[in-house]
This record gives C-alpha cells, structure tokens and sequence, in this order.
C-alpha cells in the first residue's frame, strides 16, 4: 500500500523577498512544504506480533508566489529528503514522519532561504521575458 500526503506542514516555513524590476517593486513569497510518500512493508498475521511499518519518504518543496498576481507562481522542486519509519501501518489519517520533519525546522528554513536566493536570477529572467513579450 502506498499513499501521498501532500501539504504536509512544515512548521510554516516561509521566505518573502522584494525585487526591484525596472523601476518596479515586487515581492515574492516562497512557501515550504513536505512532499510525503509512504508504504506499508512487512506482515500483520492473526494473532501473531505485528510486524508492520510505515516507511516514509519527505521532498521539501517550495512553492513562489507573487504578490501582484499568480502568473509567475511555480513550485520549485529540490533535492532536500528527510525519512524513516515508523511502527504500524500507513493510512490516510495518519502523518507519518511529522515529528522528524518538525525537529528539522532550522535546516528547512536555511534550505527555503538558499533556494529563494537561487531563484532571483531565473526569476528576473522570467519577468524580463514577460514584459519583452508584452512590448511586442
């Protein structure tokens, strides 16, 4: 069995910055999130020990807005992984990995930080291609 729990908190990291863009001010909010996988392995036998555990596997995402519209919002993808196991099956209410993502708050932060300033070019790049297009 396998689930996807997307949008799981993470501890509500978030990031805005201010871009000067020809003149123009814009601000940018970048969201984290944790992008989870899990599946259930082992056996549940009758009235044998439950030999059930729920593996996990957390992507932190980012997410950009801007604050003058949703044109430019994109999630960013990344290469930051968190994951572990748990005893027990896996199932939809469940939050697998919550607390271990939590206690990972500072480096989630400095991660949504380094990704924010990695972003600036590319998103520069996509302003200056819109508004090139829009002068057409």
């Amino acid at each position: 069995m396998s689930i996807a729990l997307i949008a799981l908190a993470v501890a509500a990291a978030s990031h805005s910055v201010t871009i000067d863009h020809h003149g123009q001010r814009l601000g940018a909010t970048y969201t984290a999130r944790a992008d989870v996988q899990a599946k259930t392995v082992g056996a549940r036998a009758g009235t044998r020990m439950d030999g059930q555990r729920c593996h996990w596997t957390a992507t932190i995402v980012v997410d950009r807005a801007l604050d003058h519209g949703p044109a430019h919002a994109r999630t960013i993808s990344t290469d930051k992984r968190f994951s572990g196991s748990e005893p027990g099956a896996c199932h939809p209410g469940r939050q697998p990995g919550e607390t271990k993502i939590a206690q990972h708050r500072d480096a989630i932060q400095a991660h949504l930080l380094a990704v924010a300033q990695a972003d600036r070019a590319p998103l520069l790049a996509e302003l200056d291609s819109a508004r090139a297009l829009a002068s057409n």
